[in-house]
C-alpha cells in the first residue's frame, strides 16, 4: 500500500504544473517587458512553471499585491521599503533618476525645478516616491502645484511634446525608449543630478551613477558627456512562502539561458546575483541561495587541508595513547609476573613454618597493587590462580605431614 501511495505521489509531483504571478509595473516599463521575456523563456526551458505578468501602477502597488499573496514575485525598486514577506532573488538592472527638460525651460540644475511645470509619475508609485526623496534633498516644495503627477508615461510624454510641462522625471534604465524619443525628436535635454553621494547618506539603497555619453544618440552624442545621476537597482523579489525548488529553477533559467533572455530583451544582460551592497540587506530567498551556492565547495572541500591536519593530529594522538596504554598494561603485567615469581620461588624452597605466612603476605601485597591499579584485574586473576595452587599444595603437604606424624605416634616401640 505504501509503495502505491509513493508511486502516485511521485507521478503527481512529476506532472504538477506550478503557476506564478509576477507584479511588474506598467506595461510600457522595462520591468514589465523583462518579466514577460522571463515568462516566455521559463516556459521554453521549464514548461511545468507557468508565469503570468500582472500590470500595476508601480513598485508600491506591486509590493502590496506581494504582501496580500495575489502575486508570488515582483519587480521592484530597491529604494522602496519591501514588506517583511519579501525575499531577494536577483538584481535585474540599474534604474537611473533621469530628468528631461524642454529646450526653453530655463532649467539647468535640479533646484531650478521650483516654479516650473514638472510631469511626474503617478502618485503612489515607486518613481513618485523617488521624486519626493529628490525634492526633499534639494529643498524643493513637494506641494508645489506645478509638480503634476500624470496618470501614465504616455500622457506625460504627450504633455512634454505639447510644451504643457517644462520637465519630466523618470526612474528608468539608460536608453529608455520613451526618453530617447523625447531627446531625439522633441528637443529634450538631460539634466545632471550631481549629489548622489550625499543622498546615499540618507538612503543607502541608492548609488552614484552616470547616464553614459551617447546613451541616447551617438552623433552628436546625447548626453554630450557622462552625466552624473542617481542609480537604484531594480530587484526581482519572491514571497518567502514560494517553494524554494521553484525559485531555484527560475533563477537557473535566468543565468543558464541568459542569451535566450537577452534575445527577447537585451536589458537582461544586466541581471546579476546579489553582491553584498545595501540593496541586499534583505534576506535572499532560499531557492535563489541554493542556486548561487551550487558550485560552492562544501565545508569539507573548503577546509580539506585543515581537516587533514586535524585528522593527522588525532591519529597521532590516538597512536600515542595506544602506545602509552600498551606500556602501562605491560608494566602491570610485569608487576603481576613479579608476584607469580615470588610464589613459585617460595614453593621451590623447602616448606617451613613461615611458608603459609609468606604466601599470605604476597597475596596482601598483590591485592594492594590491584587497588592502586599497579596491576590489572586480569593479571591479578592469573596471579591468584598460581597463588591458590601454591596454597592448595601447601595444605596437601601439611596434611601428609600430619598423617605421618600421627602414624609415628601410634606405632609400637621396637622390642
Amino acid at each position: 500500500m505504501l509503495v502505491i501511495i509513493l508511486t502516485i505521489y511521485t507521478v503527481f509531483e512529476r506532472n504538477r504544473v506550478v503557476r506564478l504571478t509576477i507584479a511588474a509595473g506598467s506595461q510600457t516599463g522595462e520591468s514589465y517587458q523583462l518579466s514577460q521575456a522571463l515568462a516566455k523563456v521559463v516556459a521554453r526551458h521549464r514548461p511545468k512553471i507557468q508565469i503570468q505578468v500582472l500590470e500595476t501602477e508601480g513598485t508600491i502597488q506591486s509590493l502590496e499585491v506581494l504582501q496580500s499573496g495575489k502575486a508570488q514575485m515582483v519587480a521592484a525598486q530597491a529604494d522602496i521599503p519591501a514588506p517583511e514577506v519579501a525575499r531577494l532573488v536577483t538584481f535585474l538592472f540599474p534604474d537611473l533618476f533621469q530628468l528631461v527638460v524642454t529646450e526653453k525651460s530655463g532649467i539647468g540644475q535640479v533646484p531650478d525645478l521650483q516654479g516650473k511645470r514638472v510631469g511626474l509619475p503617478p502618485k503612489g508609485g515607486g518613481q513618485y516616491a523617488s521624486f519626493l526623496f529628490l525634492a526633499d534633498h534639494y529643498r524643493l516644495n513637494p506641494e508645489d502645484p506645478l509638480f503634476l503627477p500624470m496618470p501614465s508615461e504616455t500622457i506625460a510624454d504627450e504633455a512634454f511634446r505639447k510644451k504643457q510641462v517644462d520637465a519630466i522625471f523618470r526612474v528608468r534604465p539608460p536608453g529608455n525608449r520613451s526618453i530617447l524619443e523625447l531627446v531625439q525628436k522633441h528637443g529634450g535635454r538631460l539634466i545632471a543630478i550631481d549629489q548622489a553621494t550625499a543622498m546615499k547618506i540618507r538612503k543607502p539603497t541608492i548609488d552614484t551613477a552616470f547616464v553614459p555619453k551617447g546613451a541616447y544618440q551617438g552623433s552628436p552624442p546625447i548626453p554630450a558627456t557622462d552625466l552624473p545621476t542617481v542609480a537604484v537597482q531594480r530587484l526581482l523579489l519572491a514571497h518567502r512562502d514560494v517553494d524554494p525548488e521553484v525559485v531555484k529553477e527560475i533563477t537557473a533559467v535566468m543565468y543558464e539561458h541568459r542569451q535566450d533572455l537577452m534575445n527577447e530583451m537585451p536589458l537582461a544582460a544586466y541581471i546579476t546575483p546579489p553582491n553584498g551592497t545595501a540593496a541586499t540587506s534583505m534576506p535572499i530567498h532560499p531557492g535563489a541561495q541554493a542556486y548561487y551556492d551550487k558550485d560552492k565547495p562544501s565545508f569539507f572541500q573548503e577546509n580539506a587541508d585543515f581537516l587533514g591536519l586535524i585528522l593527522s593530529l588525532i591519529l597521532l594522538g590516538w597512536s600515542g595513547l595506544s602506545w602509552a596504554k600498551s606500556r602501562l598494561e605491560q608494566g602491570r603485567k610485569d608487576e603481576a609476573d613479579g608476584f607469580i615469581r615470588q610464589v613459585t620461588t617460595l614453593m621451590n624452597k623447602p616448606r617451613t613454618a613461615t611458608t603459609r605466612q609468606e604466601l599470605r603476605k604476597i597475596l596482601a601485597t598483590a591485592v594492594n597493587a590491584l587497588i592502586e591499579e599497579e596491576i590489572s584485574l586480569e593479571a591479578f586473576q592469573s596471579f591468584r590462580v598460581v597463588w591458590q595452587i601454591a596454597m592448595d599444595d601447601l595444605r596437601d603437604q601439611e596434611a601428609i605431614a600430619l598423617q605421618q606424624a600421627s602414624r609415628s605416634r601410634m606405632s609400637p616401640p621396637p622390642a
